[in-house]
């Protein structure tokens, strides 16, 4: 579980939002470590539950609310080799080129990087790509990093 403050209007369970990293006001906010500090820059995260504590908030406005959030799963295009449901990758994106290729945001979805190590939760269809590798689109989750 992990606790974050969002503005008191996406205080409401199934809100996403890409964390980008703090802003530099927030560094010096005494909620820094429960709010910001506990993101990681780039990941997109969903609102899981509305705790009922409205904190004070120079982003937004006068008042943020205390939420429960959790890295969202994510479409990803994998290998064919790789899609097998309850399996544990390693992520690997290719160096593609083609800006305009309409499975593009599944190839480099938002929220996941190369080397992030995920779970398959779900297997889909086989994507054809105009490069050649055999691709399949899953749902995947990123596991945690090990300390």
């Amino acid at each position: 579980m992990t606790i974050t403050v969002v503005g008191v209007k996406q205080a409401r369970p199934g809100y996403t939002f890409l964390f980008s990293g703090p802003a530099d006001s927030c560094r010096q906010c005494e909620y820094y470590r429960a709010c910001s500090g506990s993101l990681e820059s780039e990941r997109v995260y969903r609102v899981t539950k509305v705790l009922k504590k409205e904190l004070p908030c120079i982003l937004e406005s006068d008042k943020g609310r205390v939420v429960e959030v959790e890295e969202s799963s994510k479409e990803v295009l994998v290998d064919s080799k790789s899609a097998i449901a309850g399996a544990i990758i390693t992520l690997s994106l290719t160096d593609c080129k083609r800006y305009e290729c309409k499975n593009r945001d599944r190839c480099f979805p938002l929220g996941l990087l190369g080397g992030d190590r995920c779970k398959i939760l779900q297997v889909g269809d086989e994507i054809t790509c105009p490069l050649g590798p055999r691709l399949v689109l899953v749902l995947a989750q990123r596991e945690p990093a090990v300390s």
